[in-house]
């Protein structure tokens, strides 16, 4: 007897939690099931073929790449976290494994479009009003592909290792929220925004946005920026538009601010925690919230979890005919 999947089993308290009777869910899993026609399908790009604006995406934890993908539709569309191994952030879904794709385009056509749960190498955004939620980008996440104004993007509770223009047309906007940035972060004067509650590891380059409550690990340039609560690795000598007279801070290492554990296998989102006992991030925010990812109104979400259900424990055991299913669900809002 085969094994009941807990993506199956996912999918199905997602039909139950739709908010849509009209959207219909289909199921991208490219590990070697059989397709099912309108419901399961082996590859990224049927599935997108056959989706009509509205639909759910749900891509299934797999051991190989889902390769590049372009979306042009409307849709919602969800994988299962990432960071999610034993030695990480273990317990948070049944099965360890990750969703990746190579890269992937939000092109004409996909506004109002989501995207969860994924790990993507290359992001490429040229689209407006679009919500980048709970992903891992290990490459770039580029904005302004096509070089034609765009508005209203959302990029928040993202692990990203780097974040850019791709050509320099107004990009007007932009709410940057509670990520990790692990590398830099550069924009040109024509894009302004908001960019709150974010963890940014190396230098920073904008122009006319709101720049609250952060953390900065190196140089931050901030020209015309309205600029208060934040907080920087850089000695003041460095940066003396961070000062007390907008409420920030300057000198605070990394390792007096986050917990920067455990060691092995190396970085990943929990390493950003606040450090516990005496910490300068904590309630040093606007408001009294604690400066970085995990503060502010949208704290980030450990690995990624997509806001629907996770089943984070699963067995299953046959008596005769009978095939006994237990598993414990969570809410991941």
């Amino acid at each position: 007897m085969k094994n009941l999947s807990t993506l199956a089993l996912l999918t199905l308290l997602l039909a139950v939690t739709s908010l849509s009777a009209s959207a219909r869910i289909r199921r991208v899993n490219n590990s070697g099931v059989a397709a099912v026609a309108n419901i399961l399908y082996t590859d990224i790009n049927s599935a997108h073929t056959a989706a009509v604006a509205g639909d759910t995406l749900q891509i299934e934890p797999s051991g190989a790449s889902y390769g590049s993908f372009n979306c042009t539709k409307r849709l919602v569309i969800l994988g299962p976290g990432y960071f999610l191994g034993t030695s990480q952030n273990a317990g948070l879904q049944a099965n360890p494994a990750t969703a990746s794709f190579s890269d992937m385009y939000f092109s004409a056509g996909a506004a109002n479009s989501v995207v969860a749960g994924l790990t993507i190498g290359t992001f490429y955004v040229q689209e407006s009003n679009v919500t980048i939620q709970r992903c891992q980008i290990t490459g770039y996440l580029y904005l302004n592909v096509s070089n034609l104004p765009i508005s209203n993007i959302n990029i928040r509770q993202n692990y990203i290792a780097q974040m850019a223009n791709y050509y320099s047309a107004a990009t007007n906007n932009l709410l940057i929220t509670n990520n990790i940035i692990t590398n830099f972060v550069t924009f040109p004067a024509s894009f302004n925004g908001e960019f709150a509650n974010n963890v940014v590891l190396s230098y920073v380059s904008m122009d006319n946005f709101n720049v609250r409550n952060n953390y900065f690990g190196s140089s931050f340039t901030p020209a015309s920026n309205i600029h208060s609560y934040n907080v920087t690795a850089q000695a003041a000598a460095s940066q003396p538009a961070f000062t007390a007279s907008n409420n920030s801070q300057t000198g605070v290492s990394t390792s007096a601010a986050f917990a920067l554990t455990p060691a092995a296998p190396g970085q990943f989102d929990a390493w950003y925690i606040l450090k516990s006992g005496t910490n300068p991030l904590r309630n040093a925010g606007q408001n009294g919230t604690d400066i970085g990812a995990f503060g502010g109104n949208t704290p980030y979400k450990l690995s990624g979890l997509p806001a629907i259900p996770a089943i984070y424990q699963y067995t299953q055991s046959v008596n005769g005919n009978t095939l006994n299913v237990n598993m414990s669900t969570r809410s991941n809002n």
